[in-house]
């Protein structure tokens, strides 16, 4: 969960427990409902410790009990429990999948709690409208769960479409992005970028003598390697094969060779070494990846395990 999820979080816990706060103050419990509102608390706290994608699941059935005494408890005044009864519907939507039959069980409490005020023949002026909004909020709650799921679908595809499966670093298509995106910001005024490619020496003698898994295992081991090593805001993925890109942000000339004759050395740790090519971006991206492939061909030519800049 991140900052702002975390935040939204705790204010939904802050909100319940002040809610409560409130009821307790208009309505104060007198013997045994006292007791009640202990176990929703010890309940309620308990579920928490258990994390956001257990929570709710716990606390469906005990909120729509609560909510059914609450409103039995207040007599005339049932309408000011009613206000909780969303948080039901919204429950049931983290709870369980959206159209499962568990989500459903959103839709029995709310039920219950709809016809409840008719079976105890209270305070029946404003029921029309308590119960109309229940079926809307319901119908809203089933899109919003439809919606996320939605998301979730598209967002896995699309961490799919971009991202290397064996290393689970950006592929070709996503490096190639992030550099029009950078492109973008040298056309507004920034610092022109650097763009270098790594081909790992002689791999194919280790696919060929240690097998391939061992081969797959080198290139998980070099992707780590590049990602713990690179400096911050550089970006790092697989170009294809045993080739890997840097993109190098802010970044020209002797610094670029300086962080590729870096991440030369560093290889040999691994037991392997790569030939690197740096080229830095004069306004054509067409260009700025022929440059980098001519320095990475102009490196293999020259012994290999060194790096060579485009010119």
């Amino acid at each position: 969960m991140d900052g702002r999820g975390r935040v939204l979080y705790f204010a939904s816990w802050a909100g319940m427990a002040l809610g409560l706060w409130l009821q307790v103050g208009r309505f104060p419990p007198q013997g045994l409902e006292v007791l009640v509102y202990l176990l929703l608390v010890l309940w309620a706290l308990w579920a928490m410790s258990r994390g956001p994608k257990v929570a709710p699941r716990l606390l469906l059935h005990p909120l729509g009990a609560y909510l059914l005494f609450e409103m039995w408890r207040v007599g005339e005044n049932w309408p000011l429990a009613g206000f909780f009864v969303p948080a039901l519907y919204l429950l049931a939507g983290f709870a369980y999948p959206p159209w499962s039959l568990g989500y459903l069980l959103g839709a029995f409490w709310g039920g219950v709690l709809v016809l409840a005020p008719l079976v105890w023949d209270r305070n029946l002026e404003g029921w029309p409208h308590f119960a109309v909004s229940q079926l809307i909020l319901f119908s809203l709650t089933f899109l919003l769960a439809r919606f996320r799921e939605l998301h979730g679908q598209m967002r896995f595809w699309r961490e799919q479409a971009l991202t290397c499966p064996l290393t689970g670093l950006p592929n070709r298509r996503a490096l190639e992005m992030a550099l029009e995106r950078e492109a973008a910001r040298v056309e507004r005024g920034e610092k022109p970028f650097s763009l270098v490619l790594l081909d790992l020496d002689d791999f194919k003698k280790v696919n060929d003598t240690q097998g391939h898994h061992e081969g797959d295992q080198l290139l998980k081991e070099v992707a780590q390697y590049l990602v713990a090593h690179v400096r911050q805001g550089d970006l790092v993925g697989r170009w294809g094969g045993e080739e890997f890109a840097l993109l190098l942000p802010r970044t020209q000339g002797e610094e670029a060779m300086q962080v590729a004759e870096r991440i030369r050395q560093g290889l040999k740790g691994l037991g392997i070494t790569g030939s690197l090519g740096v080229a830095v971006y004069e306004g054509d991206l067409k260009d700025l990846f022929q440059r980098a492939d001519r320095a990475l061909y102009l490196a293999k030519e020259r012994g290999k395990d060194r790096v060579e800049r485009s010119l």
